[in-house]
């Protein structure tokens, strides 16, 4: 469990920072600094370690397994991205 959670931890903070460089480029600096905080939060954190495997979404094998994913609801509710007109 511990293994998984270094895995899972590393993931999340790989992807933040790719998408942080991605937004400096699209001129969004702040947006890519808070993107996807809420990978953090215990909801999703704990419930994405239990069913991290490395090679695919765990929220993947958390539907197969419950039906559904309270790491996704979560995140769904809680990453909107705000439209400018």
């Amino acid at each position: 469990m511990i293994k998984k959670f270094i895995l899972h931890f590393h993931t999340v903070n790989r992807h933040r920072f790719k998408v942080f460089k991605l937004c400096i480029k699209a001129g969004i600096p702040y947006r890519g600094l808070v993107h996807d905080l809420s990978k953090y939060s215990p909801v999703e954190f704990f419930e994405s370690v239990k069913y991290f495997s490395g090679d695919h979404s765990p929220i993947e094998n958390a539907k197969k397994a419950q039906g559904y994913s309270k790491a996704w609801l979560h995140h769904k509710g809680h990453n909107y991205i705000l439209v400018w007109s």
